[in-house]
């Protein structure tokens, strides 16, 4: 356990709240009397936002036979969790700063990120265990405590970096030397401040517990994704290369298996990121 993360963001001045139209999205998705133009009406208010929601629908990611061309047949034809998951994952990908020279690459982190996020999806329909919609939000945002910690903490965090990417030892166990802190704590934090659902927080907050399993709900299927999605080497925001990669543990072929394959879930998260950034090939590159 580390240092208080909610003592950590109270004296953040800097903070980028979560964009406005992806915080009404959030709570209207949870809202049983919202109609599909409801929704519509407030995507519609994001030009950036609209656009990669039509585009991600006509995507590879969702493969729908007719072409959709404005944001309430997208609503329509997604509904309302998965284009809560489509409005969250593409707004918080431009809300935290780039361009910081710390050794830490965010298409990586949201590599990383997205590819837990469909995991987790395929995990969540195999297992029935949770709501496919909320196992790819919970993925996408599993991390996001990180970016906090980096950019309240750039050297200290650039620390951590330096020592994961000469192999000591894992990001999250350098961070926590490094800076003091957790970033699954801050990353509960941090949802607690934007009003995320409960079972959402406690995903992001348990996603580094492998004794989790499937059948343990929400928690469990981000830590199985997120366990296979570092197994393979698909780390999140700096890259190794330390040779063959080791067997996978009988328990993790199950869950690979789950999840249609490792290749499935790059193919998936590559077409996810085209959509919503149309810059995948950094670390698509590095994961194939």
């Amino acid at each position: 356990m580390g240092k208080d993360a909610a003592g950590l963001l109270s004296r953040v001045d800097d903070l980028p709240p979560l964009p406005a139209v992806a915080a009404r999205v959030m709570g209207m998705a949870e809202d049983d009397k919202t109609s599909a133009m409801d929704l519509a009406q407030v995507l519609a208010t994001d030009q950036a936002l609209t656009a990669k929601l039509i585009r991600i629908s006509n995507s590879a990611y969702y493969g729908f036979a007719r072409r959709i061309s404005t944001v309430r047949e997208a609503v329509v034809m997604l509904g309302f969790k998965q284009v809560r998951q489509v409005a969250v994952g593409a707004s918080l990908m431009n809300t935290f700063k780039r361009g910081q020279d710390d050794g830490f690459d965010l298409d990586l982190f949201w590599g990383h990120s997205v590819a837990v996020a469909v995991a987790a999806e395929a995990l969540a329909k195999k297992s029935f265990a949770v709501k496919p919609e909320d196992a790819f939000t919970a993925g996408i945002l599993h991390d996001i405590g990180r970016l906090v910690v980096r950019q309240v903490m750039p050297a200290e965090f650039a620390q951590a970096v330096a020592m994961a990417r000469r192999g000591e030892c894992s990001l999250h166990i350098a961070e926590q030397i490094a800076t003091g802190y957790s970033h699954d704590e801050v990353g509960k934090a941090l949802g607690e401040l934007w009003k995320f659902p409960g079972h959402l927080i406690d995903a992001v907050r348990c996603h580094h517990d492998e004794s989790l399993t499937a059948g343990d709900g929400l928690s469990g299927v981000v830590a199985q994704a997120n366990r296979l999605v570092l197994h393979y080497g698909l780390y999140c925001g700096y890259d190794l290369e330390f040779g063959d990669l080791a067997p996978l543990p009988p328990d993790l072929a199950d869950v690979e298996a789950a999840c249609g394959g490792i290749e499935r879930v790059l193919n998936r998260a590559f077409s996810f990121i085209e959509s919503a950034s149309g810059t995948p090939e950094t670390w698509y590159a590095k994961a194939s």
